[in-house]
């Protein structure tokens, strides 16, 4: 039957799209089919990256997708702040075993991420493409600050746990370089969430620090969107730099 897809669409008519199986898969498109297209790429992809990276986690399977779930109506889909779907499959468990499995894959995206960036000069750094509202600089702060944001869905709990792990005060990370800031918060939240992750049970909501206090949120979606988030944001990178998204070699 091929490989379970879970997608979603909003007012802004972008689709997001993920390999259920394969979590932390991400693709974009302004369309239903040209997803699926995009999919298919993807899923090439992550197998090449999970062997990249050592991880034996590649399923067997055709190139065939069936979608398992389509939710609508996501408010600001694809925009800074805005909400993402809470699918059936988030419902799931987290046991250690998974959550490992995302941290190994957080490191990963990481490593890819700073070898995109290690050789860049200031000036490709600060610059912002045309049409685009951020240059690579901002991108690089605004996903260390997405990453405090999933931590801080956890609860009050989180926050203190996190700032105890950030060995310097929220104002004093948030001035740092860039790329220090991001292996900082790194650090923090994979604190965090190791400590708080395996007991989180069920359905929450938080109503600080968002535009949307109603939205949904599991363990297994804030793991998810760590790692979604992060690959969307190399895809970008990529992109500012006229490379392709996705390469197997």
């Amino acid at each position: 039957m091929g490989f379970g897809i879970a997608i979603e669409t909003g007012a802004t008519g972008i689709w997001y799209g993920r390999l259920i199986d394969y979590i932390g898969t991400h693709a974009r498109a302004m369309s239903k089919d040209s997803l699926m297209n995009e999919l298919l790429l993807e899923k090439k992809y992550h197998e090449y990256f999970l062997e990249d990276c050592g991880i034996n986690k590649v399923k067997p399977g055709r190139d065939r997708f069936h979608i398992v779930e389509e939710v609508r109506g996501i408010e600001d889909l694809g925009e800074s702040g805005g909400a993402v779907a809470l699918f059936k499959f988030d419902m799931s468990d987290v046991n250690l075993g998974f959550l490992n499995h995302c941290i190994e894959i957080m490191g990963c995206n990481r490593r890819l991420l700073f070898n995109e960036i290690k050789s860049l000069d200031t000036d490709i750094l600060n610059h912002t493409p045309p049409g685009k509202g951020r240059n690579i600089n901002q991108i690089l702060h605004h996903i260390s600050s997405a990453e405090e944001f999933y931590i801080s869905r956890l609860g009050e709990q989180a926050d203190i746990i996190y700032e105890n792990n950030l060995q310097k005060t929220q104002k004093e990370a948030n001035n740092l370089p860039p790329i220090e800031r991001l292996s900082l918060v790194r650090g923090a939240a994979v604190k965090t969430l190791e400590i708080l992750i395996p007991d989180k049970i069920g359905v929450f909501t938080r109503n600080e620090y968002t535009r949307y206090p109603d939205e949904k949120w599991t363990a297994h979606k804030v793991l998810r969107r760590f790692l979604e988030h992060e690959r969307e944001h190399i895809y970008n990178i990529r992109e500012y730099l006229g490379k392709p998204l996705r390469y197997t070699d």
